[in-house]
């Protein structure tokens, strides 16, 4: 199957509803097995949706609970359903490419693209 841009957008909007249910979703970071970190998402979580990717709203800042370069993302919808598994290396960008127990875990930038 092969889907259309507007298919995929109109897939994207659905995961933003979900996200968008109830309060915060949360982006969870890992390093390896340990959670790094979790980022309570903006309510609207989406910034923008075109050409088949979601950018999200740019959340706070928040400390860090490990150390290290981080390996995994999982976003939660605010019941904690998994919604998705992202690829740190392409889909989320940090102030800094590791990150330290104690220090402020910094996103600058988010998406997610079918």
């Amino acid at each position: 199957m092969e889907l259309s841009v507007d298919a995929k957008n109109a897939a994207l909007q659905g995961i933003a509803d979900k996200l968008n249910e109830g309060t915060n979703s949360v982006l969870s970071l890992f390093i390896g097995e340990t959670l790094a970190a979790e980022i309570a998402l903006l309510n609207p979580a989406q910034e923008s949706i075109t050409n088949a990717v979601m950018t999200f709203k740019v959340p706070p800042k928040v400390l860090a609970i490990a150390s290290g370069v981080l390996t995994s993302a999982k976003v939660l919808a605010a019941d904690g359903t998994l919604i998705a598994e992202l690829d740190v290396a392409t889909e989320v960008t940090l102030d800094k490419s590791q990150v330290y127990q104690g220090g402020y875990v910094t996103l600058t930038a988010l998406t997610m693209g079918i």
